[in-house]
């Protein structure tokens, strides 16, 4: 099999509307990377332990657009954390969302609704981005 066999064919049969809710769990370093190589690969290995009670927990909710899209047409989201709108984690996922559009063809088609919180307080320690972008690829997956 070659990185063609998984790219999508056509999403005609996609769902117009609905929600989808993940929680991924938390953990903390141990010994953590220095560094990152391209693609966000660290630059040396690091030892964590998984968290499983400090989670997160991210609910998707997902609308179809009815205008046509054109092929520079950017990701339409809005990212709210612990209730509140956070414009300032929006650019870390519309990152992750060109390194993915390939395999997810279908996320331009959509306006998305990211809603996520944390089971345990923010900038604690705690890897809180990586549990959250853990729980919204997994919002992904169901809805593709």
């Amino acid at each position: 099999m070659t990185e063609k066999d998984f790219l999508p064919k056509e999403y005609s049969q996609s769902p117009k509307e609905g929600s989808v809710t993940w929680q991924s769990p938390s953990n903390i370093a141990l010994v953590k990377y220095w560094g990152k190589k391209e693609n966000q690969i660290p630059a040396n290995p690091s030892i964590s332990f998984t968290l499983d009670h400090c989670k997160t927990t991210t609910t998707l909710k997902f609308n179809k657009r009815t205008s046509a899209l054109n092929k520079n047409e950017e990701f339409d989201f809005a990212f709210y954390f612990e209730g509140k709108k956070k414009e300032d984690f929006k650019p870390k996922i519309a990152t992750f969302f060109k390194r993915i559009e390939q395999y997810c063809a279908f996320l331009k088609q959509y306006h998305l609704e990211i809603s996520s919180e944390n089971s345990f307080p923010h900038s604690s320690g705690i890897a809180s981005s990586a549990s959250g972008m853990s729980a919204l690829a997994l919002c992904l997956m169901s809805l593709e």
